[in-house]
């Protein structure tokens, strides 16, 4: 498996930011029982998308926007969860590169954002791992 970029990584990170602020917001408004944890939710993935935004300009590359779509929306509250855990599964697997690339304070951002992601899951619903982001 080859090194991935510092920006190629920001950007695969970036894509699943876009990802977890449109499903956080949609199960904010949709699941009342879900609406404060995906709430707040909601506020730490619009800050490390606009972070990762100025980030990845500020190395000179166009970020990636959102998708047009990200599949059906959730149907219960269940399914909701389940959809919250993977994207933070899937958002530790992507930071997890970040953390060996970049100077210190790089390194502490993208620790502090695995911890916050694998934690995240947890809540969601997803068994704690030993490793977050290594499978």
């Amino acid at each position: 498996m080859s090194t991935p970029s510092p920006v190629g990584a920001l950007q695969r990170r970036l894509a699943l930011e876009h990802e977890a602020v449109w499903l956080a917001s949609l199960v904010a408004g949709r699941f009342s029982a879900l609406r404060d944890a995906s709430s707040d939710a909601l506020v730490r993935h619009r800050r490390s998308r606009d972070s990762l935004i100025a980030r990845v300009a500020a190395a000179g590359a166009t970020p990636v926007g959102p998708q047009a779509s990200y599949g059906t929306a959730p149907a219960t509250a269940d399914d909701a969860r389940q959809r919250l855990a993977d994207v933070s599964d899937r958002l530790c697997t992507a930071t997890l590169p970040l953390v060996t690339l970049g100077g210190a304070g790089d390194r502490r951002e993208a620790l502090a954002s695995l911890r916050a992601s694998a934690l995240e899951a947890i809540d969601w619903g997803a068994s704690p791992t030993a490793f977050p982001g290594l499978g």
